[in-house]
């Protein structure tokens, strides 16, 4: 290129480029340099992939190569350095038609329109900008390097806090003491670029005061025309207040005011999601406060109120953390322990009531009628297990004194002393006997209560029974026995009708069948019988053998001991008579 050749284009006032075939520069002049802040030694022998970022060079590589290919110029525009440049590209064919080279000019044509177009631009800029920085939260941009190259100004006042003025440039890396949470943003960057999917999540981060915030940040890909990534925008929302309101909303939801304990609703919500296969067996402990509405009537609805704290509190200490409190009614309580077998369950109970007795009220005592029962698979409903537990509290209120329950519990048992003193003794001393053989064998509290109730009603049927029959001092006729017999059946009624006493009534059926089959009502055998039968059963025997009755003399300890052994195996359980003898000897 000769140097009147190589005058002229410098002085022409455009940015002006000749490369040859294969793309290289061969030629810039100063002003086209500039553009890029660089020299024109930088160009010189390079292709655009040695001086531009690769998306750049394909849209460059793409002009070129059409106007190779047609032997025609190509106008296109261009946005550089933040302007908007419309630019030409033609070809240099000498006389023999042979394409020789190719110029680029940039910025030749429509100054005026360009003009206008840069002013628009900057406009829409400005006023992008200004509507960014007035949105709420933390926007932000980034290159595909992870560095900022843009951030509004909540952004930056976020960094600058920290002691950070200028963000640009930069990684999160650099940005952050904490490089375990940077590491995340990074990584969280390069999942984006390399999926082309957005990213949304929830964390917390720690301010320069040491505050923990809540923030909701959402990133996502910046795509060219041709579907390639350019860069990540990203937002990160405070949301600290509004976690802190749905902690309260979800408090005053759940949890019962007056006592601290969770409401009925969450127990519902609960008991549904313990009820899952990884969670059993669920162990259901129902409590119900004994005399509330005595207090509430007698005291007032506050003591009313500081009798079902002080019972919370005793709940609380006896759980330690095992299991979850609810108060579902007025006085009623459930306790839900996952993984817990009936010991566990036990266990708490009794720690219950301990905590019960240790308590010295000055106008009156805790007192908590209690029941519970397992959830052992998913076959069975988690309501019946509930009930279960209900079943075995309302059996609880029966030996409770004082309450209705209790009230209708005693009538029965006056209308059988009343018919028989003798019958209201003997019923007393089976109960004893009952409960002692019971905790031999190491039934559960709810078990020990069914026997105290059966013990004290087994006979209660005979209230059908004429006391003819019942005081009679000779033998029973044939026809008498069949309705003397009839006593057990009549009993059964009368505590069903009782209602939620199932085992009680079965027992009270079943305590003179024998455990060789030849017993009635039934003729049922061995562990067909239900056990508080076979127990009944035996004490029964034992205290009618060794006191008196106006048909028959008593015999003595010895001597009733004797005979009941040589009775075990066939009419009673002989596990049964050897505990009850370990228990009088």
């Amino acid at each position: 290129m000769n140097n009147g050749f190589k005058l002229l284009l410098e002085n022409i006032p455009f940015p002006i480029w000749i490369k040859d075939l294969d793309l290289k520069f061969v030629y810039v002049n100063n002003q086209y340099a500039q553009i890029y802040n660089k020299k024109k030694e930088d160009f010189l022998g390079f292709t655009n992939e040695n001086i531009f970022i690769d998306d750049i060079c394909r849209i460059y590589n793409n002009h070129c190569l059409e106007v190779i290919k047609h032997r025609e110029a190509k106008r296109y525009e261009a946005y550089i350095n933040e302007k908007f440049h419309q630019c030409c590209i033609f070809p240099i064919i000498d006389e023999n038609d042979k394409l020789l080279a190719l110029v680029g000019i940039v910025g030749i044509l429509g100054i005026d329109e360009i003009e206008e177009r840069n002013i628009e631009i900057e406009k829409q800029k400005n006023l992008t900008k200004q509507i960014i920085d007035i949105l709420p939260g933390v926007i932000f941009y980034k290159d595909k390097d992870s560095k900022y190259v843009y951030a509004n100004k909540e952004c930056q006042d976020f960094y600058k806090e920290k002691g950070i003025d200028n963000i640009f440039g930069k990684t999160d890396m650099e940005l952050h003491e904490n490089k375990e949470i940077a590491k995340v943003f990074l990584d969280d960057d390069r999942t984006i670029i390399e999926t082309k999917k957005p990213i949304h999540k929830e964390g917390i981060v720690e301010t320069n005061d040491g505050i923990m915030q809540y923030r909701d940040v959402v990133k996502m890909p910046l795509m060219d025309s041709t579907g390639e990534v350019m860069g990540i925008v990203g937002r990160s929302i405070d949301l600290t207040s509004i976690k802190e309101n749905e902690k309260k909303l979800e408090y005053l939801s759940y949890t019962d005011i007056l006592t601290g304990v969770k409401n009925r609703t969450c127990f519902e919500e609960r008991i549904l999601n313990l009820s899952k296969k990884d969670k059993l067996p669920l162990g259901i402990i129902m409590g119900d406060t004994n005399g509330l509405k005595i207090v509430n009537d007698t005291f007032g609805h506050d003591e009313g109120d500081r009798l079902l704290k002080l019972t919370t509190g005793v709940l609380e200490d006896a759980c330690q953390d095992i299991g979850e409190i609810f108060r579902i009614g007025g006085d009623e309580f459930v306790i839900l322990i996952p993984n817990a077998n009936s010991k566990v369950c036990q266990n708490v109970i009794k720690r219950i009531l301990k905590k019960c007795n240790e308590y010295e009220g000055d106008i009156f005592k805790i007192s908590i009628s209690l029941g519970a029962s397992i959830k052992e698979d998913n076959n069975k409903d988690v309501f019946e297990v509930l009930k279960e537990a209900e079943d075995k509290v309302y059996r609880q209120k029966l030996l409770q004194e004082g309450s209705i329950k209790s009230s209708i519990f005693s009538s029965l048992k006056m209308g059988l002393g009343i018919k028989n003193m003798e019958t209201e003794e003997h019923t007393k001393r089976v109960s004893i006997y009952a409960i002692q053989v019971g905790k031999k064998m190491d039934l559960e509290i709810s078990d020990l209560d069914e026997l105290i109730i059966a013990g004290e009603l087994h006979d209660i049927g005979k209230i059908g029974i004429s006391e003819e029959i019942l005081t009679k001092s000779g033998k029973l006729t044939d026809e008498e026995y069949e309705i003397m017999k009839t006593h057990t059946e009549k009993g059964y009624r009368i505590i069903k009708a009782l209602g939620e006493l199932d085992n009680v009534a079965k027992g009270v059926l079943h305590h003179h069948e024998r455990w060789d089959g030849n017993g009635y009502p039934m003729g049922l055998k061995k562990e067909e019988i239900p056990l508080t039968s076979r127990i009944i059963s035996v004490v029964d025997a034992y205290d009618v053998m060794t006191n008196e009755r106006v048909y028959k003399k008593p015999i003595s300890k010895e001597e009733a001991i004797k005979e009941l052994k040589r009775c075990a195996g066939s009419q009673f359980d002989p596990v049964v008579v050897e505990k009850f003898i370990q228990c009088i000897t």
